[in-house]
């Protein structure tokens, strides 16, 4: 291969690292390539993207032994050691290998980068477990005083109750007598006392530098968004814990974390503790053997303590769990009664609840007493998130108790902030009904009214709140208003559950008001009317599917208000009878006949063929009609080639298409296109772009168009 002369730059990744290669070995007077810029090259394609794992290798390789380079460009290049996807654990090896004394070991500062680069990345190694296996060899180090610190600092992150052992001891106390109050030294005797208090006697001191550091802000940023952009070709993200090992947060440095990490104190060589857990296996081996650590609390936020908890089923945990809990929670309820609540801690508190709330899908009953009381000093705005996601887990019962307990006070607290607090709050009561449809006991199946369980009227009464509170907010609301845009489509959403949950004697069919439907239906968006119909077609299929008579489990004025709603809008989409009314089988989407029949004067008064009935079919509607133009544009450009005519000679249709222009297009010597294929042809159109709710719709309310183009759609 050719050099690369001084003035060029490597064109790619891969020429640069063999120039640097080159370089590496290469006395510096000898080379024909400049050594910045191609480090230059590297750096950057790392910042950008990463370093694939091969290239990752040949740099680490490169700088971990001495070279021809200079130093400025090896801690350069280590600086920007950006890994695109875990770091290899022969990687991690060589490093360690690199470290200490010797001939051909790289320079003090390079072995200190290299040990607080993998402070930053010990946590996404693929093996896990490499560091814990050359804990021995990393611990034989801490005699080498350029890279003590950083070592300690390492050493810390990385030390288990299996690594603790009397020589290693012995050694750091002999370490901290001959260095006296050396921080990171200090740092790590303290992590080694924390899991044998009666071995290590006397007081550690600590200082801020006793604790590993911080990772850099903005190095950690960056790599997370490199790996979160190699997310398709890597699978594992970057801050996945392993479930089956106590999870590590580092050490905190100003202010002490309200839920501790797990430790097992008092413990002795013949203790198993959760701390000396790395795998599946060994949990399930010990699980009856293991010592309950020192603070259960902390199986909040720990996976692993969270399924010890959960498969020993001791008195004696839950209730050191429920007095740690009760306690805690009681004093920061005062704090807040005072005035002097310490927000940071509790917002500690409802974080590792609301972990455990996801992870069980159940509430703690101090939890639900704690919640009673704190929404009546609430302010509506602290911790708002975590106090409607732990709301969203009450176990289902009747609503009325409910909504007096929790629900009137939320909404006293939540109301007075603005349509974003609004829109949490239906986004909190979708969550609630999920969670509710979950807990709901099956009925009976002879029980002849859906509404007779106490669960199943529970579902009923919380939809109907719902429905109610998100009509009031968008009849007080401009149709305009942007944030009447995202309270429909939270709306929606609701609805879009609360049509495809249901099951016969187990979850009841619930419908949205009429009124509610066609204030929706009318809204000037195209997805907004996609999805109304779309929600539609998902009721009819509910009660296609119940067990009949449906007039034995539903009264009739519900199954009539629906197939009112069913007819309508099948008029407005496939009819050409949009707003017309013809009690008791339809009201045209209540659009008074005064106002209609205005309408249709003033639509024929601008064009004769035009008029209110056929104003909202696929061709002519304001939201589709784009949509079935281009449709039909490519239904045309298909039946000319189809059939062989001649694009430049024939009779072109410009829209909008209807059947009476159909058959004069035909006759004019146009393409041939039934009227029918090519409504059918604009639902399809329609689908293939995400908005499938009409195309649904139809084939749900009209079997015969099903029976005749089902397959083809």
């Amino acid at each position: 291969m050719s050099s690369i002369a001084d003035h060029e730059r490597p064109a790619s990744l891969h020429d640069a690292l063999e120039a640097l290669e080159r370089a590496s070995n290469t006395p510096a007077k000898q080379r024909s390539v400049k050594v910045s810029g191609v480090v230059d090259v590297i750096c950057r394609h790392a910042f950008a993207v990463g370093l694939h794992q091969d290239a990752l290798r040949t740099v680490v390789h490169i700088a971990s032994v001495k070279t021809e380079l200079d130093q400025t460009s090896v801690t350069t290049l280590i600086k920007n050691l950006y890994p695109a996807h875990q770091v290899p654990s022969d990687v991690v090896v060589t490093i360690v290998g690199a470290l200490g004394q010797g001939k051909g070991k790289p320079s003090p500062g390079s072995q200190s980068s290299f040990v607080k680069w993998l402070i930053t990345v010990h946590d996404i190694i693929d093996d896990l477990n490499i560091l814990s296996r050359l804990y021995g060899v990393l611990f034989g180090l801490l005699d080498s005083i350029s890279i003590r610190t950083p070592l300690c600092h390492l050493l810390s992150l990385i030390t288990l109750r299996k690594h603790v052992k009397p020589f290693r001891i012995e050694q750091i106390l002999e370490l901290t007598r001959g260095l006296g109050n050396e921080p990171a030294l200090q740092g790590l005797l303290r992590v080694y006392k924390d899991y044998y208090p009666d071995i290590i006697l006397g007081s550690t001191s600590a200082s801020r530098n006793s604790f590993p550091p911080a990772p850099d802000a903005e190095w950690r940023s960056r790599i997370l968004a490199i790996q979160e952009r190699a997310a398709a070709e890597e699978a594992p993200r970057f801050e996945q814990q392993n479930g089956f090992k106590v999870a590590r947060t580092g050490r905190k440095r100003v202010q002490a974390s309200a839920i501790p990490d797990v430790h097992t104190f008092h413990a002795n060589e013949a203790s198993v503790t959760l701390e000396g857990i790395d795998n599946v296996e060994d949990f399930i081996e010990k699980l009856e053997r293991i010592e309950a650590p020192g603070q259960m609390v902390s199986f909040l936020t720990d996976p692993l303590l969270q399924k010890y908890v959960e498969l020993n089923n001791s008195p004696i945990i839950a209730q050191r769990i429920q007095l740690w809990l009760s306690m805690c929670l009681e004093d920061q309820y005062n704090a807040i009664k005072e005035g002097a609540a310490d927000t940071r801690y509790l917002s500690d508190i409802l974080d590792g609840l609301l972990k455990h709330a996801q992870y069980t899908k159940t509430l703690l009953p101090i939890v639900q007493t704690f919640l009673k009381e704190y929404l009546l000093v609430w302010d509506g705005l602290q911790n708002v998130d975590s106090v409607l996601n732990l709301l969203s887990y009450l176990p289902i019962h009747p609503f009325a108790d409910a909504r007096v307990t929790f629900l009137q006070p939320l909404e006293r607290c939540i109301l007075t902030h603005g349509l974003k607090a609004c829109e949490r709050l239906l986004r909190f009561y979708t969550s609630l009904f999920r969670q509710w449809s979950n807990q709901a006991s099956p009925q009976p199946s002879h029980s002849s009214s859906s509404l007779t369980h106490p669960d199943q009227r529970a579902l009923y009464d919380l939809a109907t709140h719902v429905s109610t509170l998100a009509s009031s907010l968008l009849l007080s609301l401009p149709l305009n208003f942007s944030s009447t845009t995202s309270i429909m489509s939270i709306t929606l959403t609701f609805y879009e559950q609360l049509s495809t949950v249901s099951k016969p004697h187990h979850i009841p069919i619930i419908l949205p008001p009429i009124s509610l439907i066609y204030l929706l239906t009318l809204a000037s968006s195209t997805t907004t009317f996609a999805r109304v119909a779309g929600i539609i077609a998902n009721y009819r299929h509910a009660f296609s599917a119940h067990p009949a008579p449906i007039q034995n489990y539903y009264p009739e004025d519900m199954t009539s208000s629906f197939n009112t709603a069913l007819r309508d809008l099948y008029h407005l989409l496939w009819m050409s009878k949009a707003l017309t009314a013809e009690p008791p089988k339809s009201v045209g989407l209540y659009c008074a006949p005064e106002l209609s029949d205005s309408l249709h004067a003033y639509l024929t008064q601008l064009d004769r063929e035009y008029n209110v009935r056929t104003a909202f079919n696929v061709s002519n509607n304001p939201l589709l009609a784009s949509i079935s133009l281009a449709a039909w544009v490519a239904i045309e450009n298909e039946e000319i080639e189809k059939e062989g005519y001649d694009p430049d000679a024939i009779t072109r249709h410009a829209g909008p298409v209807s059947q009476r222009k159909l058959e004069m297009l035909r006759a004019a010597g146009g393409v041939n296109v039934d009227w029918d294929a090519y409504r059918v042809r604009v639902l399809k159109w329609m689908g293939e772009r995400g908005l499938a709710g009409p195309k649904e719709f139809m084939f749900a309310a009209s079997n015969q168009l099903k029976a005749k183009f089902g397959e083809e759609v």
